[in-house]
């Protein structure tokens, strides 16, 4: 059965205000429990979680970007497949 298009309540990306609100309470949360942001970031780096750690790698230092690499030659003019 196929869905109705349009427009939906609650559809979407949050707006920047409701991200800012969200951030700020998982800030103040983290600060009340282990007393800083530093002190929940150790806590998270001695969990041993390979997943948790990486998150605290991540939010340090920035998601590695993918490398891509690719064989072969473009035999297709995609600017042209877009036009039409």
């Amino acid at each position: 059965m196929a869905g109705k298009g349009g427009k939906r309540v609650g559809a979407g990306r949050k707006s920047l205000a409701e991200e800012v609100n969200s951030q700020q309470m998982a800030i103040s949360a983290l600060v009340s429990k282990f007393g800083s942001k530093e002190a929940a970031f150790t806590y998270l780096l001695g969990t041993e979680e390979p997943a948790l750690i990486k998150f605290v790698y991540e939010h340090a230092f920035g998601k590695p970007q993918d490398k891509i690499e690719h064989s072969g030659e473009v035999t297709q003019n995609i600017v042209g497949m877009i036009i039409k």
